[in-house]
C-alpha cells in the first residue's frame, strides 16, 4: 500500500453510468477491473453524502499496484457536475488526472474519442519547463477530465515494466484562484517538495487547454508540481491562469467529474491537523472497511478552492 509520503493511491470519479464508465475506460486505457461493489457507508460520510447508497469500480493498469480510478454511481438521479461549463482556466475542485502515453499518443487519443470524450483542442507539441512533451485534454459528459501525455524529451524513465500504451494516473491537476496560497498548502502546512515549477505562456499560441489561438499569447499561467518526495508520481499539480474565468470552488458535496485524490497507508491525524491549520475543511474521522484497503480510517481535506484530498490510514495491519 503506497503512503502519504510516496504520493496519491488512486483518485475518484463520480459517474452517471457506472458500468458504461468502467467499460469504455478499460477498452481505450488497457485497464481492468480491480473490484466491484456497494461504496462503504464510511466512504459516502467522508465526503458528506450519509444516508445515500452507491455503487464502485475500482480500475487500474494490470502491471501497476498504484495510480487506480475509483468510479462511484450514486443511487438515484445522477448527481449533477462539479464543474458544469467549466473551461480549463476556470478555479475550483479537480480539473483533470493525467495519464502517460507510453509508446504513441494518437491511438490513444482515437480510443478515448471512441470511448464518448472530447477534446478542446488538438494534440499539441509543447516545452514544459525542461520537458518537451505531446499533450492533449480529454473530457466526458459526467466532466471527467484526462489529460494524456507522451514524453518526447528527455526520454522517459520508471516505466519499463509497465505494458501497454497508457501508464497509470501518475498526477492530478486544480486550477486555483491564489497559486501562492496552494504552494503554501501543500509545501508549507504538508510539507510536500517541489517536483517542477514554471511559467508558461503559449507563445505561438498552440495550446492543450482550449484557449483561442489569438488570445493565448497573452496569458500566463503559474504551474507547480509537488509531492512528499519530490517525484512526479501521485503528485499534485496546481495551475494558476491570469485571464480570470469562473469558479467552481463552493460546491461541498461531491458531484459528477474528478473528486478526490485518495492517499492511503498515511496517518489522517497529521493531515487533518496541518489541513486545518492551512484553511481547509476537514471532516470527522470515520473508521470502514474498504477494497482493497482493508480497515481504514479516513479523513477528507477541502481546500479553500473546493479540491478534496483523502487520507486513509490501515487499520488492518
Amino acid at each position: 500500500m503506497d503512503a502519504l509520503n510516496n504520493g496519491f493511491q488512486e483518485v475518484v470519479g463520480i459517474v452517471a453510468d457506472l458500468d458504461a464508465s468502467a467499460r469504455n475506460l478499460c477498452t481505450a486505457l488497457g485497464f481492468e477491473v480491480r473490484h466491484s461493489g456497494a461504496v462503504p457507508d464510511g466512504a459516502l460520510a467522508l465526503w458528506g453524502l450519509s444516508g445515500r447508497m452507491a455503487r464502485e469500480t475500482l480500475i487500474g493498469h494490470p502491471d501497476s499496484q498504484r495510480g487506480h480510478i475509483r468510479l462511484i454511481q450514486l443511487d438515484g438521479a445522477p448527481a449533477p457536475r462539479m464543474r458544469d461549463g467549466g473551461q480549463a482556466w476556470d478555479t475550483g475542485g479537480i480539473f483533470d488526472i493525467n495519464i502517460r502515453a507510453l509508446q504513441n499518443i494518437e491511438p490513444l487519443h482515437q480510443a478515448m474519442g471512441l470511448s464518448g470524450f472530447l477534446s478542446p483542442a488538438p494534440i499539441v507539441d509543447w516545452d514544459f519547463g525542461p520537458l518537451s512533451v505531446r499533450e492533449v485534454v480529454e473530457n466526458n459528459a459526467d466532466g471527467l477530465a484526462i489529460a494524456l501525455m507522451q514524453r518526447v524529451a528527455p526520454p522517459l524513465a520508471g516505466y519499463e515494466a509497465i505494458g501497454g500504451n497508457a501508464s497509470w494516473v501518475f498526477n492530478s491537476t486544480q486550477v486555483v484562484p491564489d497559486f501562492d496560497a496552494a504552494r503554501a498548502l501543500y509545501c508549507d502546512a504538508l510539507g510536500w517538495k517541489p517536483v517542477q515549477e514554471s511559467v508558461q505562456v503559449h507563445e505561438d499560441g498552440k495550446n492543450c487547454m482550449g484557449l483561442p489561438l489569438g488570445l493565448a499569447p497573452g496569458v500566463t499561467a503559474r504551474i507547480g508540481i509537488y509531492q512528499s518526495q519530490g517525484q512526479m508520481q501521485g503528485s499534485t499539480e496546481i495551475i494558476a491562469f491570469d485571464c480570470g474565468g469562473h469558479d467552481f470552488s463552493a460546491a461541498d458535496v461531491p458531484g459528477r467529474g474528478g473528486g478526490a485524490p485518495g492517499f492511503s497507508g498515511c496517518g489522517g491525524g497529521g493531515v487533518a491537523r496541518k489541513g486545518r491549520q492551512a484553511g481547509c475543511a476537514v471532516s470527522n474521522p470515520v473508521e470502514f472497511e474498504w477494497d482493497p484497503h482493508g480497515r481504514v480510517r479516513g479523513i477528507s481535506a477541502r481546500t479553500r478552492w473546493g479540491a478534496r484530498l483523502d487520507a486513509l490510514e490501515s487499520l488492518s495491519d
